[in-house]
């Protein structure tokens, strides 16, 4: 190992460094052109990230305004559907009658069931009595689709073509091929 110098060891004397002023030098014209060139892209980083964020509220402005609009017209229909349900067990002539119901007093309570219809349908049948049935029972089919009872379907009257004159059994037949037509 080297000998070691007395200047060497001195503590003081490695912390110090000597620091030169630097002179305040001139910006060069290409300096100053990037530093323009940086300015301009970072207002238009600046520009884009905020139309980005109107953006982005837009959009979720929108889509809460469609589930809200959808939740309205899912709800209406369910409400619809319910009244359609109660009218027709009431005995409903005509469904078109139900635009005369009062439909403020139906809600829909946590479980999705609607409350309310069969007080409307009462109402309703209290001031519109000619719009139902006069019992208030079911259906006589028992379905949704038919409101009154079927048609008896006429007994086929059955001819013997013996028994008939010319006259008769040329008329019949007559008859039976216009129909087949």
């Amino acid at each position: 190992m080297a000998e070691q110098s007395p200047d060497m060891l001195d503590p003081i004397e490695e912390n110090v460094s000597i620091e030169t002023p630097e002179l305040p030098r001139e910006i060069s014209d290409y300096e100053r052109k990037l530093r323009r060139e940086v300015a301009r892209y970072r207002e238009q980083a600046r520009i884009a990230q905020s139309e980005r964020e109107i953006a982005c509220a837009t959009a979720a402005r929108e889509r809460d305004e469609g589930i809200k609009a959808a939740r309205e017209e899912a709800r209406g229909r369910v409400l619809q559907a319910e009244l359609k349900t109660q009218a027709i067990r009431s005995g409903i002539v005509d469904l078109d009658g139900l635009r005369l119901a009062d439909l403020d007093a139906l809600t829909v309570n946590d479980a999705g069931e609607v409350e309310g219809a069969e007080q409307v349908i009462a109402a309703l049948r209290e001031r519109k009595p000619y719009l139902f049935t006069s019992d208030k029972g079911p259906t006589a089919a028992g379905t949704t689709a038919q409101l009154q009872r079927p048609p008896v379907p006429a007994q086929p009257s059955i001819v013997d073509a013996r028994s008939l004159s010319r006259d008769a059994w040329q008329t019949e037949r007559d008859r039976l091929l216009a129909g087949s037509r």
